[in-house]
């Protein structure tokens, strides 16, 4: 109940000594989940039980500390008051950590973020995400550890970017990207899958698996895995570590490496008309754990093999999002400006078509360090 601590303290705070009674009427939410079928929203709630142990009022051991209800309306606002009559409870969406969109809601995404950022005055740092199908099911997913479901689902967000493997993405970030006409927006997409395992309650589970393009509000397609990896190279996520971890085959053998203090820079230019981007990575390396006789032996085989797969989850992402839709996922309109206002003024009047027709060139190069080997075991 870590977390629940200082939402109650910043209740009480802000309105004054609030009574228990108070308290048991207030829908802490904690995650959102918004879908969208046939001319109606659903929208779905992940809120703090204060029924359940730990809480503020009679304890009951047995009762979960996280509750799901979700209600329908034609507006996502009238849906949120659908469930506070539903639940008997006040929905505060002040707290929320995560708000995930269901595939067919995607189309609503800038009007979605807009309301939900100035209702009750809703958390700016909650990051968002997309649902491979739907945002409830996402939600429905009930994790044995945390204090509720969505604190692990939040957990695989931050261990993924610190790992290089996505780029989360925040609702001030989400916010600023949609106020662009230009710039497109790449969600860490969720996948619900049942593994049978020990984690949950019922045996689904979820997996990072992608990303979900939107272009104008609306759902374009997806990016794989490799695909998000290297789309933060390009362009990390504010307090990325800039780090990728990456697996190898080396000969008959298999090494796991970090890449580290990965630095991107693309310069854009006009060549026969049209734009040209030259996309350069330079990044540190090192062994995580390797079954290699000498790993420092095969040094050079590992530099060119992590230069070889840097350049083709760049490459990838840059064909797809830009040849594919025309689409700015890397803030290219600021570096192009940046870097050459008479450029964009050559670009800017076409520029989905002038992204759809562009060429690139991506290189990469890196260095080895000697330090950190772990021989057949992890750190």
């Amino acid at each position: 109940m870590k977390r629940l601590i200082p939402l109650i303290a910043a209740v009480i705070f802000a309105g004054g000594c609030v009574p228990h009674t108070e308290l048991d009427k207030l829908g802490i939410v904690e995650a959102v989940g918004i879908d969208y079928a046939d001319g109606e929203y659903t929208v779905t709630v992940q809120y703090f039980n204060t029924d359940a142990s730990g809480g503020v009022t009679a304890v009951d051991s047995t009762a979960p500390n996280a509750v799901v209800a979700e209600c329908g309306g034609k507006t996502i606002e009238s849906a949120l008051e659908a469930l506070s009559y539903k639940t008997g409870k006040e929905i505060m969406l002040g707290a929320v950590g995560m708000i995930v969109f269901g595939k067919d809601a995607a189309f609503s995404l800038g009007d979605s973020l807009g309301f939900t950022a100035s209702h009750f005055s809703g958390n700016f740092r909650a990051y968002i995400a997309a649902a491979d199908g739907k945002a409830s099911d996402v939600l429905a997913v009930k994790f044995k550890e945390g204090n509720a479901s969505v604190d692990k689902v939040e957990g695989m967000l931050r261990n993924a970017q610190e790992l290089g493997l996505t780029r989360p993405v925040r609702l001030y970030e989400a916010a600023e990207m949609l106020c662009s006409p230009t710039e497109s927006l790449v969600l860490p997409r969720f996948t619900v899958y049942s593994d049978g395992g020990e984690m949950t309650e019922d045996g689904s589970s979820l997996i990072l698996s992608g990303g979900t393009l939107c272009t104008d509000d609306k759902y374009a397609g997806t990016l794989g895995v490799n695909d998000m990896s290297g789309l933060a190279m390009i362009c990390p996520a504010a307090g990325s570590g800039r780090s990728c971890d990456m697996s190898l085959t080396v000969g008959d053998s298999e090494a796991r490496v970090m890449l580290y203090r990965i630095r991107t820079a693309v310069t854009p230019s006009l060549a026969d008309g049209r734009l040209h981007l030259d996309v350069e990575t330079n990044a540190d390396c090192k062994y995580v754990t390797s079954n290699i006789g000498d790993p420092y032996a095969e040094k050079d085989t590992v530099e060119r093999l992590c230069e070889e797969e840097i350049i083709r989850r760049t490459s990838s992402v840059l064909e797809k999002s830009l040849h594919g839709y025309g689409a700015d996922v890397f803030g290219l309109g600021y570096i192009i400006r940046s870097y050459s206002p008479e450029l964009w003024d050559e670009v800017s009047d076409s520029y989905r078509e002038a992204l759809t027709d562009c060429t690139f060139s991506v290189s990469a190069s890196v260095n080895m360090e000697r330090f950190g080997i772990t021989h057949g075991a992890d750190f």
